[in-house]
């Protein structure tokens, strides 16, 4: 029987060799996923290659292979570039072969009973493509070049610069048109599923059948099928979140990430992919243009576009020269009263724009209905047994909520600790203002988007259609409205608390204030009318406020460059963020020291130029029921990556105890 070599998404970074299923030869096996045995378990791995060297093998003590107990896949899915780019990632985000394969071909993919196979739909462009303006049509000539002389990564890869509302999309759709007139394919990545239903009726109204729509919200088998139509040029776009960075074509002219600047483009769980890297990657493997989109692009990104190592494209102006929205800065210090979230002038500015038969968009980034339940007697805030983080208290129905581990808990009628019945809360969220729009706006339709809604998948495209349709009046929600949305009767952007990222431990969070109140403010003033934003905040004199009213990227980026290069931190260099995790909380501290100890020691020995901070306790210090703490290292990747592989076999030394690494971490908490 044949011996191959099998690839297992296991954290051991070696592949596994097999004896072929009886009764099948080996090339319908090689490039397939397999179902194999694994010590007590059954796996599913990937088959590679024939393994020739049968002796070397045959040397080894106690030499016995297990035979492969399935072969799943009817045809080869497993192609050279997954395994070059599989390589790729397991050298730079320190995970297993067999981890990184199963990013990019998911090992939960189920093929259906029957695969219909049919040719590539016939193309025809739709006769509605907008008019370009002068800064668009420059854009779209220097990209198309690009798809077709592909020089080098500096020159073929671009980030557009442009506001809100300058009609990054609609170059993004004709540079793709050109790619598929030209015989490629193109990957277009979006950072939310919430985003799908506008963006899948925006593509496929203009490409027809030649569109598939990737996200975590469709089914295993309508991934395989997916997955399938792209191997086999049945479609020619695909479009969706993160993940389908992935989508196996075979000759891609061009990749668009849109709002490139948000964390959803970073997988936290290992494999820590980041899927504009990824891009980048594949950008190079296929000489293909990689086009990025933000008004507000991240740090690293403008560092690099500034320094020519890619070409920078600007959008000064909005379409049509359209004003950008005037934004309002209202102070409230001092001005908070008991139960009101809605300052008077921005109840004034809703009463107004109803009247007027124009939309409001309402943004705050915390959901429920206040943030917390407190004893007045004793100060006791409750908290999620399982995560040092006080519950959210919901009024519908009426209940405290963990909203990281889900635990629920009935309201308590008195406090646990001083038994005193003086138990209020305090704090806001989306359903508190939204009780306090119905009682201010009674006849305002309003709806609600956050992750409570958003649970009921149906209410993102009810949310999209709903606001484009006149079906709603207000749009309430966190920061899932706040980018990609285009609706031209929003005339104002109410944010209740621009202040709540601002007061978080992390070194982005001037730059996610900045990107927040831009991203929202920048929903408004789309269509015929001016657009007017209304920032309530409690820090007016914040640079990242400031910044924000005046739509200054540009300054704000000076400011907040020299603040990171000061203090040491990207753009300036890389961070790797390493989580110890135990259930027993002087364990996990000890087992903290410990490691970093360990590696201090090596990067000592090694002459390694890096900066280890910690240990010390995570933002939540415990979740799940499990204690957290925090290492971190600053310095130059290829040296992180180094200490990394020097330390490889320290994992062994802490038996009890959970360590995990994630390569530039979309933050420190």
């Amino acid at each position: 029987m044949t011996i191959l070599e099998v690839a297992v998404p296991i954290p051991i970074n070696k592949t596994f060799h097999y004896l072929s299923a009886q009764n099948i030869i080996p090339a319908d096996i090689i490039g397939r996923r397999v179902k194999v045995p694994f010590g007590q378990r059954k796996l599913i791995g990937y088959a590679l290659r024939e393994v020739n060297d049968v002796n070397n093998l045959q040397n080894k003590s106690n030499f016995k292979l297990k035979e492969i107990l399935e072969v799943i896949d009817c045809e080869p899915i497993i192609y050279r570039e997954s395994i070059e780019l599989a390589k790729y990632m397991s050298e730079n985000y320190i995970c297993s072969i067999g981890e990184a394969v199963s990013s990019i071909i998911s090992p939960s993919m189920k093929a259906p009973k029957r695969i219909s196979k049919k040719k590539a739909a016939p193309y025809i462009i739709s006769s509605e493509s907008p008019l370009l303006n002068s800064y668009q049509q420059n854009a779209v000539d220097l990209i198309s070049q690009s798809i077709l002389n592909y020089t080098n990564p500096q020159k073929n890869n671009f980030l557009i610069h442009g506001v809100t509302g300058s009609g990054k999309t609609e170059i993004y759709l004709n540079c793709i048109d050109f790619a598929i007139k030209n015989g490629k394919s193109a990957i277009m990545l979006i950072p939310e599923i919430s985003l799908t239903a506008q963006f899948v009726e925006t593509v496929t109204k203009r490409f027809g059948d030649i569109v598939g729509v990737w996200h975590s919200g469709i089914s295993n088998i309508d991934k395989y099928k997916l997955f399938c139509k792209s191997l086999h040029g049945e479609i020619k776009i695909m479009l969706g979140t993160r993940s389908a960075i992935f989508a196996p074509f075979k000759n891609i002219g061009i990749i668009v990430i849109d709002e490139e600047h948000e964390d959803t483009y970073k997988q936290e769980q290992k494999p820590s992919y980041d899927a504009r890297e990824i891009a980048f990657w594949r950008g190079e493997y296929h000489e293909a243009s990689v086009v990025l989109g933000s008004a507000t692009p991240s740090l690293e990104t403008y560092k690099s576009a500034l320094e020519n190592k890619m070409t920078l494209i600007k959008l000064p102006e909005r379409i049509d020269k359209k004003d950008m929205p005037n934004i309002e800065i209202i102070s409230l210090k001092n001005r908070l009263k008991a139960g009101g979230l809605l300052l008077s002038e921005t109840v004034d500015a809703l009463s107004k724009t109803l009247a007027r038969k124009e939309q409001a968009i309402v943004f705050l980034n915390r959901r429920g209905f206040s943030t917390s339940l407190m004893c007045k007697n004793c100060q006791t805030v409750y908290q999620c047994p399982n995560c040092s983080i006080s519950m959210v208290y919901h009024s519908k129905p009426a209940s405290l909520r963990c909203h990281y581990c889900g635990y629920v808990k009935n309201l308590p009628a008195i406090c646990p600790e001083c038994k005193s019945k003086e138990i209020a809360v305090f704090g806001r969220g989306t359903q508190r203002v939204e009780d306090e729009l119905n009682k201010l706006f009674p006849s305002a339709k309003i709806f609600r988007l956050d992750k409570d809604t958003a649970s009921l998948k149906e209410n993102y495209g009810k949310a999209y259609h709903g606001i484009k349709n006149d079906e709603y009046d207000i749009l309430l929600g966190t920061q899932m409205i706040a980018k990609g949305f285009d609706f031209p009767r929003v005339s104002l952007v109410c944010i209740i608390d621009a202040d709540t990222s601002l007061y978080l431990p992390d070194f982005k969070s001037a730059e996610k204030t900045f990107q927040i109140i831009t991203q929202v403010a920048g929903r408004c003033g789309r269509g015929k009318t001016q657009g007017n934003a209304i920032i309530q905040t409690s820090r007016p004199e914040h640079y990242a406020i400031k910044y924000a009213k005046t739509h200054d990227y540009e300054s704000f980026y000076q400011k907040e460059n020299s603040k990171r290069q000061a203090m040491f931190y990207p753009p300036f260099c890389d961070i790797s963020k390493i989580v110890i995790k135990n259930k027993d909380n002087d364990r996990c501290e000890i087992e903290a020291d410990n490691l970093i100890k360990i590696l201090e020691n090596i990067a000592e020995q090694n002459k390694l130029n890096l900066k280890l901070l910690g240990p010390a306790p995570a933002y939540i210090a415990k979740l799940y029921n499990v204690y957290r703490q925090h290492i971190i290292i600053k310095g130059m990747r290829k040296e992180i990556l180094r200490l990394m592989e020097l330390s490889g076999e320290f994992k062994k030394k802490f038996s009890d105890t959970q360590i995990g690494i994630e390569m530039s971490p979309s933050n420190l908490i």
